[in-house]
C-alpha cells in the first residue's frame, strides 16, 4: 500500500463516452527481517524490499446519465502498460556456509494487464471534483538468476483516487 500520482488527459466521445490516456507513479519501500535467523550478536538480520512503479493506461469510460447531468458516474475499462523496478537492499544469508554478506539486488522490466474503473464527478463550472476506484491486474518476469521468492512480482491492486479535473 502506498499513494499513487497521476495525471490523465480525457476526451469526450459524444455525450456518454469518454476516452483517455494516463500515467502515475508509485513508490514504496518496507523493512524486511530473516524470521527465524538473526545475527551471531542477536540483532536481526535486515532487508528494505523497494518497489518503483510508473504505470501508463489508456481508457475508455461509460457516462451512464451523460456529460450534462449535475454528476456524472462512470464506470470504465482499459489496459495499463506498467514499467516497474523492484529492488532488495541489505543483508542476506549465503545458505551454502551460513555467512552474512551486504547486497543489493534488482528487478525490472514492463508489465501489460487489464484495468477496470468507476467513479463519480461533481461538475463546478470549468472544474470537477470527485473520486475514482481503479483495478489493474499484470505480472512482472523476475529472472530466475535474481533467486528471489518467486519469478513473478505481482503489480496487481486497487488505487482510491481523488480526481480533481479541470476542462480546457
Amino acid at each position: 500500500s502506498g499513494a499513487t500520482v497521476g495525471a490523465e488527459y480525457v476526451v469526450g466521445l459524444g455525450d456518454f463516452l469518454d476516452a483517455g490516456l494516463g500515467v502515475g507513479a508509485y513508490s514504496k519501500s518496507v523493512p524486511s527481517v530473516y524470521s527465524r535467523l538473526v545475527n551471531r550478536n542477536g540483532s536481526e538480520i535486515e532487508q528494505d524490499l523497494t518497489l518503483k512503479m510508473v504505470p501508463f493506461s489508456a481508457t475508455v469510460r461509460f457516462l451512464p446519465l451523460g456529460r450534462s447531468a449535475g454528476i456524472e458516474p462512470y464506470i470504465g475499462a482499459g489496459v495499463a502498460v506498467i514499467n516497474w523496478r523492484y529492488t532488495e537492499t541489505g543483508d542476506f544469508v549465503d545458505f551454502t556456509d551460513n555467512s552474512i554478506f551486504t547486497d543489493e539486488f534488482t528487478a525490472k522490466g514492463t508489465a501489460t494487464g487489464p484495468t477496470i474503473l468507476g467513479g463519480v464527478l461533481f461538475p463546478m463550472g470549468n472544474w470537477s471534483v470527485g473520486g475514482e476506484i481503479r483495478w489493474q491486474k499484470a505480472l512482472g518476469d523476475i529472472p530466475t538468476d535474481l533467486r528471489f521468492a518467486g519469478e513473478k512480482i505481482d503489480l496487481g491492486g486497487v488505487n482510491y483516487q481523488a480526481i480533481f479535473r479541470l476542462r480546457f
